[in-house]
């Protein structure tokens, strides 16, 4: 689909598969399960562009570790609360005209890459806007659950999906005004039905190997207003919170963007999308 056009952002480039209302960052309020059970404190954030998702999930009981130096300090006991993280990216399929509510969907084609290699979510969602569009009700088909999601403000004014080139591994940068997901995969795919828990015991918990398996980036940052540095508040490796994120400067890009080829980055980076209002 390509509504966007007529919706909102009025310079745009790049592919388009979902609508502009789903544009933006995105916190989730709660996740309630058909058992009646609801978590509130896990920290959800998803950003969205015009195609690419970064998504974010970090547990509230997960230790504080940003003293450490990196996996290399962390304890075995550590280094398994890291393994119960779960993080995706890669592009968000939308079906507009879906009953009984327009679908967003991930099938597993639509994935770049993923911090736990199982699907956690394998659901589509339905959608549904209230309150002017500020929140975002999206249920599980099967009723297994409803999350609510909350707009975080500005973030709809421009953004942009970009790609690092000529790195070692699979490395994304999603940006909604003042926030930002930056994504970097692991060197080796692993296999996609086993968690990482899973992974660790099989390797009989072996230090080397559960470094290995961890080496995955997502890091959520946010900038005060414009013009200041984004700035990591939660990430899969808790010693970059608080850690300034190198991100280009995406506004000043997109303005009369109109393809791709329109929007010249700096050497690291290659631009998948944007749009500005």
């Amino acid at each position: 689909m390509n509504d966007i056009a007529v919706e909102g952002p009025s310079a745009t480039c790049g592919s388009v598969t979902v609508p502009a209302r789903l544009l933006g960052c995105w916190y989730r309020r709660y996740i309630r399960f058909a058992d009646g059970t609801e978590d509130t404190s896990t920290r959800v954030i998803w950003v969205q562009t015009l195609s690419g998702v970064g998504d974010i999930r970090v547990s509230a009981t997960r230790p504080d570790l940003r003293s450490r130096g990196g996996l290399e300090d962390c304890s075995i006991e550590e280094l398994l609360a890291l393994a119960e993280q779960d993080c995706f990216c890669g592009v968000t399929l939308f079906d507009a005209k879906a009953k009984p509510f327009p679908t967003a969907s991930w099938p597993r084609e639509s994935y770049l890459f993923r911090f736990q290699p199982v699907i956690t979510f394998p659901e589509p969602g339905w959608m549904e806007w209230l309150e002017g569009g500020t929140c975002m009700i999206e249920r599980a088909p099967s009723g297994a659950y409803v999350e609510d999601w909350r707009l975080q403000p500005g973030s709809q004014k421009f953004g942009g999906h970009l790609v690092q080139r000529d790195a070692p591994s699979a490395t994304c940068l999603y940006v909604a005004g003042d926030h930002a997901i930056f994504a970097r995969n692991r060197s080796e795919l692993l296999p996609g039905d086993k968690t990482l828990p899973e992974l660790a015991r099989e390797a009989r918990y072996d230090p080397k190997r559960l470094r290995e398996l961890l080496d995955c980036e997502f890091s959520y940052a946010r900038r005060a207003e414009p013009g200041h540095d984004y700035v990591i508040e939660l990430s899969t490796f808790p010693w970059r919170e608080g850690k300034r994120l190198d991100v280009p400067p995406v506004e000043k890009f997109v303005p009369n963007a109109r393809e791709a080829a329109d929007v010249v980055m700096d050497d690291r980076w290659t631009i998948r999308s944007c749009w500005r209002l």
